[in-house]
């Protein structure tokens, strides 16, 4: 039986002293935990000053350049899951739309002033900081969505007039997305938007029919819709050795270092792969790969559980919501960090092409990071206003 002593209480009539006591400390604990082990990793990965008298041949770790610059960032991403968490449910309700509309905006902002780096035009530079919109546009949309099938009934949602303006809501992004171009966000915006679309409602068969059409299309989308570079990516996916010192040296090199680790890992600041600087871009996209050759399979079991044990208190609080807005919204959320970690970690384990998405919470970045906390603590409100109802049209206005 799920003890929930939130459901207990009226949301409507607490202070912001009392949301904060009863929010979700489980989850909260469960990210602290996995940011700190992404600390720990990017210590592992940073270069130590190597010199005649210390005679390091592999590097020990140092809390530069990523571990000392990641900190701020995690601090700064608790406080915004503090703060969004304590926002009465409805105002997030209300405003859904605009956030998505804020999110679109950036992404056509990017298509004409956007900052280009690593041949991708994806940043806004602020100035002060350089923001990612597709990040953001993970949970802008997710928010929309979960409003829109929220405030349909079970009859309206199977009426394929209804999926008109969803699937819209869906296409509109992803569209922008990959003109960046930006493969593996566009990726989770579909998947992550199916998986809502399914929970809400719609038959599997439509599902289906649409599966279909893509693979119908495949070579028009091979030939006319995908880059070069993509092309190469999916080429070496299905054949790593062709170019082990071009393209397949990323993957090639994953693989290595993952079955050197073996069982138990060679241990912490001992991986050879990374410290001697064979495996490419160990701080951000391979940083799992890292991971897995200083603690092997037994440290990724460890890290599976952590990730599920997360998914968990998604899921518990999506069930103990009493309107449909709090669970669609937390279970697309918790979908959402989910797809992260999958792809990533199908992504270094040669499972699927390389697409450049971060671990969560482990990789080193700013965006990203940021955003994941933003739709956790969008899952903490909901669950401090779990006993909020919701239920008519005019709620969702």
């Amino acid at each position: 039986m799920l003890d929930y002593s939130v459901s207990m209480k009226k949301s409507s009539r607490m202070n912001i002293f009392s949301k904060f006591f009863v929010m979700n400390w489980k989850l909260v604990f469960l990210l602290l935990l996995l940011s700190s082990v992404g600390i720990m990793i990017l210590y592992s990965a940073g270069k130590a000053d190597c010199n005649e008298e210390t005679n390091c041949l592999i590097s020990y770790g140092s809390w530069s350049p990523w571990a000392i610059s990641q900190m701020p960032k995690i601090v700064m991403g608790f406080m915004i899951l503090f703060i969004t968490a304590l926002f009465d449910l409805k105002i997030w309700v209300k405003y859904a739309y605009w956030i998505y509309g804020i999110g679109v905006i950036s992404l056509i902002l990017v298509t004409f002033f956007g900052h280009v780096g690593m041949g991708a035009q994806r940043w806004l530079n602020l100035g002060f900081i350089r923001f990612q919109p597709s990040e953001f546009m993970k949970i802008a949309l997710v928010l929309a969505l979960a409003k829109y099938f929220a405030a349909l009934s079970i009859n309206e949602i199977r009426n394929n007039y209804y999926l008109l303006f969803p699937a819209f809501l869906v296409l509109l992004p992803v569209g922008l997305v990959l003109d960046q171009p930006d493969l593996g966000t566009a990726m989770m915006l579909l998947i992550v938007s199916g998986i809502i679309f399914f929970i809400a409602g719609v038959q599997w068969w439509k599902f289906a029919i649409i599966f279909g059409i893509v693979l119908l299309s495949f070579p028009i989308i091979w030939k006319y819709g995908l880059h070069d570079y993509q092309k190469d990516r999916i080429i070496i996916f299905l054949n790593p050795e062709k170019d082990i010192m071009g393209t397949g040296y990323h993957i090639t090199q994953s693989k290595i270092s993952l079955g050197s680790g073996g069982f138990w890992g060679k241990g912490y600041l001992e991986g050879t792969q990374s410290h001697l600087n064979f495996l490419p871009e160990k701080q951000t996209d391979f940083i799992f790969t890292m991971f897995a050759e200083e603690f092997g399979m037994f440290g990724c079991l460890m890290l599976f559980l952590l990730i599920m044990a997360i998914l968990w208190q998604c899921y518990k609080v999506a069930f103990a919501s009493r309107n449909n807005f709090g669970k669609l919204l937390s279970l697309g959320l918790g979908v959402n960090f989910f797809i992260y970690f999958f792809i990533n970690t199908a992504m270094v384990m040669g499972l699927l092409p390389v697409v450049g998405v971060p671990s969560p919470l482990l990789s080193y970045g700013g965006t990203a990071m940021i955003t994941i906390f933003l739709g956790f603590g969008l899952i903490e409100c909901c669950y401090v206003h779990s006993d909020m109802l919701i239920s008519s049209k005019s709620d969702y206005l």
